[in-house]
Parts: C-alpha cells; sequence; structure tokens
C-alpha cells in the first residue's frame, strides 16, 4: 500500500516570495543544502539534505501557489514511485504551505520521510522570516 507524509505551516510571508523559495534554484539553496531546478514541467530536480542526494523531474508547476516532482534517492533507491508536492496558499497576509511526499513504499519509510520533512519545513519556515525583503524571491 502506498504511503504518504502531510506538513503544514502558517508563516508570515507573502505566497509569491515563499513561492520562490519552493520553486527556484535560489530560493532552494537559502533552506536545503543545495539545489538545481529547472522550473518547467519536464525540468529536473537535484536537492542535497544533508549528505543525500534526491532527484526528479517537475510533473507540475502552478505559479504562485504549487509546484510537484517525481521523488527518489540516488544513493538508496526507494523502490517505488513517489511524489513531492509543495502548495502555497494565501492566508491573509500569511501563507498557509503545505508539503506532501506520497507513494512511500511502506511505514518505515514513511516515519524516515516524515522526520525528514519536519526538520527541512523548520528550515523553510526559518529562511522564509530572515528574508530581508519580502519580494526579493519571486517565482518562476
Amino acid at each position: 500500500m502506498s504511503e504518504r507524509v502531510e506538513l503544514q505551516a502558517e508563516i508570515d510571508t507573502p505566497r509569491a516570495a515563499l513561492f520562490g523559495l519552493l520553486a527556484t534554484t535560489e530560493g532552494l539553496r537559502r533552506w536545503l543544502d543545495d539545489a538545481e531546478l529547472d522550473a518547467r514541467v519536464g525540468g529536473s530536480v537535484r536537492l542535497r539534505m544533508h549528505d543525500a542526494e534526491g532527484i526528479g523531474q517537475v510533473l507540475s508547476l502552478q505559479p504562485p501557489q504549487h509546484i510537484s516532482f517525481s521523488w527518489d534517492w540516488v544513493d538508496e533507491p526507494l523502490g517505488a514511485a513517489s511524489v513531492v508536492a509543495f502548495d502555497a496558499i494565501d492566508h491573509g497576509a500569511r501563507t498557509h504551505v503545505t508539503i506532501r511526499h506520497v507513494g512511500l513504499p511502506g511505514a518505515r519509510q514513511v516515519d524516515l520521510h516524515s522526520r525528514l520533512w519536519e526538520y527541512w519545513l523548520g528550515r523553510l519556515v526559518d529562511a522564509a522570516r530572515a528574508l530581508p525583503d519580502k519580494d526579493e524571491i519571486t517565482h518562476p
């Protein structure tokens, strides 16, 4: 059976600036260890998180609300197709962000990825708060 992780946060950052943190190489590098993103459907994604590297392809890009991409680990493939999706919804002056990782193969992977995404969601929140000019990073 396919499993999923879903995490949410409310962030005091306008949606356009927050989406820039999710859908640009420059933005992703503010909260991940490294990133490369070709921000177009079919474009490649490569994200470094500590000593691990995830790769995939952009499946959907709907600025300034949604980006999703296929996901697998370079060194320890999951053995199943999985997808990571970020959604940013206006909530007054704040942005409600949701991270979903679907298609994880079993409870062990759900637990591991839940902890992983909790950590990186915290880093995303910190990066959004640290933007000196909330309109500094714009979405593609």
